[in-house]
């Protein structure tokens, strides 16, 4: 066969593995009394696995007061998996919950096949947004910090168990894995570490000029690109897809009332791992440095996980050390509900938005954004609004 015809063929199996990856989701409920809130997370982790580019076949859910030691679920539900994962073909299996070392190992010993988490799948999703150095880098920390202690457990059962003895080749192995992966962590957090502190410097000499920044944040899907657009008159591609924007994007408004730095940042996702956090600390940084936090909110979503995602999302603000009197509310899509709807869940949500200023706006059709323009010229400056002019060319 000509080496081009072969070729081809490879190109074609690899295309078809990737696109009929068959992917089994699991989820251990540990509060019995969730009858409702698990089934939205489970939404969630598929719609994620979807924009991943795995075809969910099968849904787990097993409810138990607390996660098995070394599998998550019980031992007789890891039978019943592996019968699912034969009976039709399974490639993968998502955890919701986030795995321990042992726990990962073991599932995928017993079920010969891929086994990955909620923090590994975003980590998938993110790769494929990134396109800039600290993007990449933060992704690389993110990954290794968790991957780190995977495999100093599979690096320990390879060499210390099969090779024993003090001294033997196996410690000898199990050493240098152990030293290339924390030659690596110490090497990227080195790299970010030089890029904070220019990015640092560039945020002080914003400040000194005097001009404010001003920062959207909220979960992906919020709205926050096409809020973007509309304040900057850009045209940011808005895709639909989770975490299109992983590094922020600094924009400079010039009004003749107001100069101002618009920031658009990373979206947020439903129970956040810290180390996940802790790994984009570099970008968050830029929410923790502005004059006002926009905090973006899909008023169109249904009440539980409306009120799930707004809960969520103010308490990243808070362990970011996010004051409440910096952040204005953007309950954005107003278009796409009637005002009835529009003011039962505001009065649903009083108890979590009284204490905040908000407003109501539509990124499509460009309505409540000189309301908004105006309450951010209130919040800096505590005067008289001025009527501030919004672009309209933007979708």
């Amino acid at each position: 066969m000509p080496r081009s015809y072969l070729r081809k063929l490879k190109i074609l199996e690899v295309f078809q593995k990737i696109v009929l990856k068959r992917a089994l989701l699991c989820m251990v409920k540990t509060n019995p009394h969730d009858h409702t809130l698990y089934k939205l997370r489970l939404q969630e982790l598929e719609k994620l696995a979807e924009v991943a580019g795995y075809k969910v076949v099968e849904r787990v859910v097993q409810v138990r007061w607390r996660e098995h030691s070394s599998f998550c679920v019980g031992k007789g539900k890891v039978d019943e998996i592996k019968d699912l994962i034969r009976d039709k073909n399974i490639d993968i299996v998502i955890f919701y919950n986030i795995l321990k070392s042992n726990q990962k190992y073991n599932l995928e010993k017993a079920f010969e096949v891929q086994v990955i988490d909620r923090y590994d799948l975003i980590l998938e999703i993110f790769d494929k947004s990134a396109s800039d150095k600290i993007s990449k880098l933060q992704i690389e920390l993110a990954r290794l910090t968790k991957a780190f202690p995977y495999e100093k457990l599979k690096a320990g059962i390879r060499y210390l168990t099969e090779h024993p003895g003090k001294k033997s080749m196996g410690e000898y192995a199990y050493h240098s894995v152990i030293k290339q992966l924390r030659k690596r962590i110490k090497r990227v957090k080195s790299e970010l570490g030089v890029l904070r502190e220019i990015r640092e410097k560039r945020i002080r000499e914003r400040k000194e000029k005097g001009k404010p920044i001003i920062c959207l944040t909220g979960f992906y899907g919020a709205g926050k690109t096409s809020i973007f657009n509309r304040l900057t008159g850009l045209s940011k591609p808005v895709t639909g897809r989770p975490f299109t924007t992983l590094s922020s994007k600094y924009y400079l408004i010039n009004n003749h009332t107001l100069e101002m730095f618009i920031i658009d940042t990373i979206g947020f996702a439903l129970d956040l791992d810290p180390r996940l956090v802790e790994s984009f600390n570099l970008t968050l940084n830029d929410i923790k440095a502005s004059d006002i936090v926009l905090l973006i909110v899909d008023i169109s979503d249904p009440i539980g996980i409306l009120l799930l995602k707004l809960k969520t999302s103010l308490q990243i603000l808070r362990d970011l050390g996010v004051t409440h009197d910096k952040i204005i509310l953007v309950l954005n899509k107003i278009d796409k509900i009637n005002e009835s709807e529009i003011k039962k869940k505001i009065v649903f949500l009083h108890g979590y938005i009284s204490v905040f200023e908000y407003v109501l706006v539509s990124a499509k059709t460009g309505e409540g954004f000189e309301d908004l323009l105006n309450k951010i010229y209130r919040k800096l400056y505590e005067t008289k609004p001025a009527l501030l002019q919004v672009a309209s060319d933007t979708t």
